[in-house]
């Protein structure tokens, strides 16, 4: 099969791989649909390489395909069925999957596919990868992953119709959380510094844009809520400046989300007494679990997410470097993969 191979920081070729051999709890999947994200940026700039070297597929994870075997112990999906959510798997044994929260499942290392979703072919576990109807295509299934998360995230805060709910940066993700956050019957506000990425905000639902890199972001924010802050602020984009804005954004016992990662690792500084006087509470939230990834899947499928707006590039397999920097420099929102 083809796959882009990653040998090291910034390596990556397209070469012929052996087809991925599947045990017999897992799923063979013909990959038609793998987006790019943030994290695979990261591993292709040497930032962050958590992958085995070389890395068949890369660390493709946003995957969409047609299942073309099972493993014998697999009773819920069919050669043919069309699929999408999460290559790997969680124990089911831990603490955090007994609870329900198989997203943080201590072992889920064990279960790191041998090859990732830039290629032809993928092994995966059939509990995270769900079958899906016709009506949607292979490219808006692949954001289930993606989605999923932000799912979870948005859950954290118990959002009320008619509250306040500011999204700190804008991309892809960014632009889930505000219609999720429509969807829970907000008054959403957009913080971005790119004025492209706010209109197109505006055109998913939010109520409000600010640029953070044209005015005063936090008086804006006061004046949109009639002067008490907002009530839930979710930071869609990581680094220190969007965490201290969307804490010093947020009104007397709202809550912040901390979604998205930093990277390089970096320090926030606050006034304790922020959190103290006005009763914030301050939450993250990491991937999305089985029943988030469900729950995503039903949005695409239902359209009740728009997530075919969000795709700028679709490139061939061998344009996967192009997709990196373009993506990288935040030249689009989603390029999508297709092998």
């Amino acid at each position: 099969m083809r796959a882009a191979v990653m040998y090291g920081k910034e390596d990556v070729r397209i070469e012929e791989a052996p087809e991925p051999k599947i045990d017999s709890d897992q799923i063979l999947v013909r990959v038609r649909a793998c987006g790019i994200c943030p994290v695979d940026i990261r591993v292709y700039t040497g930032e962050n390489i958590w992958v085995t070297l070389p890395a068949v597929g890369i660390s493709g994870h946003e995957v969409s395909g047609v299942v073309e075997a099972v493993g014998e112990n697999v009773f819920n999906l069919r050669v043919g069925d069309r699929v999408a959510g999460v290559i790997n798997r969680s124990c089911g044994l831990c603490k955090y999957c007994i609870m329900g929260r198989d997203n943080l499942c201590s072992n889920v290392q064990r279960f790191r596919p041998k090859y990732f979703g830039f290629g032809e072919y993928v092994a995966a576990y059939p509990e995270k990868m769900m079958k899906f109807g016709g009506d949607i295509s292979f490219e808006e299934a692949a954001f289930t992953e993606p989605l999923a998360a932000c799912v979870n995230g948005i859950m954290k805060m118990d959002i009320r119709p008619g509250e306040y709910v500011g999204v700190v940066g804008v991309g892809q993700i960014g632009l889930m959380h505000v219609q999720l956050a429509k969807l829970r019957g907000a008054e959403v506000v957009a913080f971005d510094m790119l004025d492209e990425r706010l209109e197109i905000a505006g055109k998913l639902g939010a109520d409000h844009v600010v640029n953070v890199a044209s005015g005063d972001a936090v008086k804006q924010a006061l004046e949109v809520s009639g002067g008490e802050g907002l009530d839930h602020v979710i930071t869609a984009i990581g680094g220190r400046e969007a965490i201290e804005l969307g804490l010093n954004i947020l009104g007397k016992a709202g809550t912040l989300n901390i979604f998205a990662s930093t990277h390089p690792h970096t320090e926030i500084h606050i006034d304790p007494n922020i959190i103290h006087y006005r009763e914030l509470v301050v939450t993250g939230s990491f991937s999305g679990s089985k029943k988030d990834i469900r729950t995503a899947l039903r949005l695409i499928e239902r359209r009740m997410i728009d997530v075919k707006s969000l795709i700028t590039h679709r490139l061939p397999l061998e344009r996967i470097v192009e997709g990196f920097r373009i993506h990288a420099e935040k030249r689009g929102l989603k390029v999508m993969i297709t092998p």
